[in-house]
């Protein structure tokens, strides 16, 4: 459940980024904004965010995340939308928006989803650890031999 909501809040980050850059700016219609956050939401959540943050960080995660917007918004406006207006400029205003906005999405994520998981992996295996039935194995000592003691 925690990350169909933290796919939703970046749905919702992305849709409101972009209509505000691409809609209000540069009159883009919403059917291609939408279409475009449904686009960079799973791609963006599963590269940056489960993949990247878990190994680089936040810093690491912000920046994938800002190329990846970058790409996807310009790719799309250049060769979907009907309307001639700077494509990379746009681009570069959503990504570094979206970007500011993941610095906060990435802390979300950070404690809700991926620490959580770690949590849980500890708590597992302190269980099994503590429902194991251990042994010890007695055994009788060993005597040396007079001989033994004389090569030592």
């Amino acid at each position: 459940m925690d990350y169909v909501k933290a796919l939703i809040i970046k749905f919702v980050m992305c849709l409101a980024v972009l209509w505000i850059v691409m809609g209000v700016f540069y009159g883009v219609r919403f059917g291609h904004i939408f279409t475009l956050s449904l686009i960079i939401t799973p791609v963006a959540f599963i590269l940056g965010d489960l993949y990247i943050l878990r190994r680089f960080e936040n810093w690491g995660a912000t920046i994938a995340d800002f190329f990846l917007v970058l790409a996807a918004v310009w790719f799309y406006s250049v060769n979907f939308t009907n309307i001639v207006f700077p494509f990379l400029t746009a681009a570069a205003i959503s990504a570094v928006l979206i970007s500011v906005g993941e610095i906060f999405f990435h802390r979300y994520v950070d404690s809700h989803i991926l620490h959580v998981d770690d949590d849980t992996i500890d708590r597992e295996r302190q269980m099994n650890i503590d429902n194991r039935n251990l042994q010890t194995e007695f055994g009788e000592e060993i005597e040396p031999s007079p001989e033994d003691e004389d090569q030592v």
